[in-house]
């Protein structure tokens, strides 16, 4: 585990060498906040809007602020430099070295989310604080402690499908354009920017049976209280099994992409 040890560390130094994009990424997302904050005032002008999406105005705010940040703390990037290495070469170096680049990029992945997730983590902390304070969410020790435990699959739930994605480099020319079309889809469908079961039950279930809406949907409806025990507890076995899903899949790509793959340049 040495070199995955050193391969975390040099995550925290890249995320911090680069404090300036991360704090700009961190502000655009106040943005998406701010747009869905005046979309529900409108539509909550109508009496019968709760009654509409099942959502009061207050549970509508809280889920769109925790959401928000949700799919910002699991978004991942990694996917640009596989399909990177695996066009210009670059993959060369790993092949010839004693890591396993799964590993390397996961490892990486994480130590790159560290500091992000401490600074993200107080404003979670602040935001949790408001909706308790103003909106009237209830809240408990246990529930918070779930949410982290949730957040912690999610994160790497995203990388395996992220990393899965990305390996279709492997048969695709260049699937760089491809990668910001499939994160606006995966942000949609894993509930990052609306509830999806605010469009009925045949949605929840097709939802519930998907791995997407584990990445940020599952979380904020443990830290809302819409979530009981029950359905807690069924989710993390999604969360698990979609991870094992992925990561397998990712580990076959991987043999089959390196057939296919023709060392030059690097």
């Amino acid at each position: 585990m040495k070199p995955y040890r050193c391969v975390f560390r040099m995550g925290i130094e890249k995320s911090l060498e680069y404090r300036a994009d991360f704090f700009l990424s961190l502000f655009s997302a106040v943005f998406p906040i701010i747009i869905q904050t005046f979309l529900w005032n409108y539509l909550y002008g109508n009496e019968d809007a709760a009654a509409l999406f099942g959502y009061t105005y207050n549970e509508i705010l809280i889920y769109t602020l925790l959401a928000g940040l949700v799919s910002k703390l699991v978004q991942t990037g990694l996917e640009y430099q596989v399909n990177e290495d695996i066009k210009l070469g670059g993959l060369n170096k790993y092949l010839v070295s004693p890591v396993s680049y799964g590993r390397y990029q996961l490892f990486s992945f994480l130590g790159e989310k560290a500091p992000q997730l401490v600074i993200m983590g107080a404003v979670a902390a602040g935001m949790i604080a408001f909706s308790v304070a103003v909106l009237g969410l209830e809240l408990s020790p246990m529930r918070v402690l779930i949410f982290i435990v949730s957040l912690v699959l999610a994160l790497l739930l995203n990388f395996f499908i992220f990393y899965s994605v990305a390996l279709l480099s492997f048969w695709l020319t260049d699937v760089n354009l491809m990668f910001g079309t499939v994160s606006i889809v995966l942000v949609v469908v894993s509930g990052g920017v609306f509830p999806l079961d605010i469009f009925g039950e045949k949605l929840e279930l097709l939802v519930n049976l998907l791995p997407f809406g584990y990445t940020t949907q599952f979380s904020v409806n443990i830290i809302n209280g819409r979530f009981g025990w029950t359905q807690i507890g069924s989710g993390f076995l999604c969360q698990l099994f979609w991870i094992g899903f992925f990561g397998i899949l990712a580990r076959c790509m991987w043999k089959r992409g390196l057939k296919r793959f023709t060392a030059v340049g690097g």
